[in-house]
């Protein structure tokens, strides 16, 4: 495997194309730079999709928790820096910690993650197939929580989205933070204009494919709200969440 550093730290510039109304990061497209340094740093350890690839294995996102203090804004130069914190049954955890150039922490995040076998899609077990990471069992951005969230039960809102090829990440499913999108898009945008999101906490439960027909279901409580995602032709639940929002865009 050689030599991996036990962090990853990817330098970024909030570009024009990655800004919302107000002239901020959106938040799906921060969900984005986190799996990319997670893509990153599974390369520098041979742990990569193709590496993996070749024993007809996978990587999946189980679950991501995301807290926000402050999304940056146009022009901004961030870093995402990320590490793999331990092995927990069939998981691996992985954090993640975003900042200014001036060392502000903008956000954190924590990650669950299977490999699986692509063909029979059974979880692997890590301890051989990760021998040797350089693990970062005493750093921890925030404290890793497997359980799946709760179901929304009373959903007061729904929306609906057709999945397109440009939904669809080279393992041929939707995206993992195409889910984060579709979820924030079903707000209206008069609200989103003057509130960010401050967190999210995201299960993962079954993927989506070209062509399904989705539906974002979401139940408002006092202080969060609670999402699910399912697929029309089955009604199959894809994904649930809990999301935050502040009271005024900051």
């Amino acid at each position: 495997m050689g030599s991996t550093a036990q962090t990853w730290t990817d330098q970024r510039t909030v570009e024009s194309f990655e800004i919302d109304t107000n002239g901020k990061l959106k938040a799906h497209v921060l969900f984005s730079f986190l799996l990319n340094s997670a893509w990153n740093h599974a390369r520098q350890a041979a742990l990569d999709y193709r590496t993996l690839s070749e024993k007809n294995l996978m990587w999946v996102l189980s679950k991501l928790q995301l807290d926000v203090r402050r999304l940056p804004s146009w022009g901004d130069r961030i870093a995402v820096e990320t590490w793999g914190k331990r092995i927990e049954r069939f998981y691996a955890l992985r954090d993640f910690v975003v900042t200014t150039a001036d060392g502000e922490k903008l956000a954190s995040a924590t990650s669950s993650w299977m490999i699986l076998d692509r063909r029979s899609y059974r979880p692997q077990k890590l301890d051989e197939l990760m021998k040797g990471f350089p693990w970062k069992g005493d750093a921890s951005e925030i404290e890793t929580n497997l359980r799946k969230v709760e179901e929304a039960s009373h959903e007061t809102s729904s929306r609906g989205f057709d999945v397109v090829f440009s939904d669809i990440d080279v393992n041929n499913h939707v995206t993992a933070s195409r889910y984060l999108q579709w979820m924030t898009d079903s707000y209206p945008a008069a609200m989103q204009v003057h509130r960010e999101l401050k967190s999210a906490e995201i299960s993962y439960i079954a993927e989506a494919v070209l062509d399904d027909r989705i539906s974002v279901l979401i139940e408002s409580l006092p202080d969060h709200d609670l999402c699910k995602i399912t697929r029309a032709g089955d009604n199959r639940e894809l994904c649930r969440s809990r999301l935050a929002w502040s009271r005024e865009a900051g």
